[in-house]
């Protein structure tokens, strides 16, 4: 389980048209999958759901709203990782928020600091070979860009809700699975 945000429709439907070239090995996150981990929670017991959607709930009423949050301005990748991410502002304090309310319920076993990103694709495998050239841009420059990162994109958009959300893995990638909506300030 993780507690995410989603973007707007306006950024979903511009992300659709984001071109990251042609890197072999390099698998897009479907459209509808795109979203902000506020925390990541692992596997959690069926009766501790009723606590922390209450926890979560009550976390999101105190957050000062309204949220938006900025995504930009290109994408990158994770130092080490096989993650191609876009990074995520603006929403720091709606994390903080999220962690102060479910480690009493959902301890960290390993803390990390927030780090705000949109995932647009991961390696498969291995990380891709960052001098493989990549072209396109979803809308500005990037003809040149190495390894799909530096791909020009940038949006804002208003944060409406948390959401709780349960992950399952199959063959075609994650299926996520909404268990709760929680309304922040607007």
């Amino acid at each position: 389980m993780f507690v995410a945000v989603w973007p707007d429709d306006l950024t979903a439907r511009r992300l659709s048209a984001l071109e990251l070239g042609s890197v072999p090995g390099l698998r897009t996150v479907r459209p509808g999958q795109w979203h902000v981990t506020l925390r990541f929670l692992g596997e959690v017991d069926d009766d501790l759901l009723p606590v922390l959607v209450d926890a979560l709930g009550r976390a999101a009423a105190r957050v000062r709203g309204p949220v938006r949050c900025t995504i930009g301005p290109a994408t990158a990748w994770f130092g080490g990782a096989r993650v191609l991410q876009i990074p995520a502002a603006g929403i720091d304090g709606v994390a903080a928020a999220v962690r102060r309310a479910t480690v009493p319920i959902i301890p960290d076993a390993r803390p990390a600091p927030f780090v705000g990103h949109l995932t647009v694709a991961r390696a498969r495998g291995r990380r891709p070979d960052l001098s493989t050239r990549a072209g396109g841009a979803g809308g500005a420059g990037g003809a040149g860009v190495a390894g799909g990162a530096g791909v020009a994109f940038s949006a804002e958009f208003a944060v409406p809700h948390l959401l709780l959300v349960a992950s399952e893995l199959s063959p075609e990638g994650p299926r996520y699975s909404t268990l709760a909506r929680l309304p922040l300030p607007t």
